[in-house]
């Protein structure tokens, strides 16, 4: 009994492309990033010409390698990664750029304040966290 072995494959450890800590996971959802046109398809998919024209003659081409991903440093606190999964099976994570956001679907970049919430809005919510909601619960308090 003692020769088995667990099937479970170990999860990847990334680390920080800045200071080279480890990451942690956040459990947040894997954006995988796509390619509409043939020369994208062709550089970040390692694919020969014509297969790169075939997929994109199909229209979008889903990326299964590469993600971005909400992680966890010790040092710089949540950053969001750009993971690429190489043909060795070592990952290679990169901090995640606008130009990265806008092929993902159906997200919206954190650097970027939402466009439908108001101006006022977004002031108050970064405020949420300060002392000045606390300056107003003891005001009351002492009323």
């Amino acid at each position: 009994m003692s020769h088995r072995r667990s099937k479970r494959k170990k999860s990847p450890n990334f680390y920080c492309a800045r200071c080279q800590e480890r990451l942690w996971r956040l459990g947040s959802p894997k954006h995988f990033l796509f390619y509409q046109e043939a020369s994208d398809i062709r550089v970040n998919l390692k694919v020969p010409r014509k297969n790169a024209l075939l997929l994109a003659a199909k229209g979008i081409c889903v990326d299964q390698k590469a993600w971005i991903e909400e992680l966890f440093c010790s040092e710089h606190g949540k950053v969001w990664m750009l993971i690429r999964k190489q043909d060795d099976g070592t990952f290679t994570t990169i901090p995640a750029k606008s130009k990265d956001w806008e092929r993902t679907t159906k997200t919206l970049d954190p650097d970027v304040p939402n466009p439908s919430v108001s101006e006022f809005t977004y002031r108050m919510s970064r405020r949420a966290g300060k002392q000045s909601t606390n300056l107003r619960t003891s005001q009351v308090w002492e009323s």
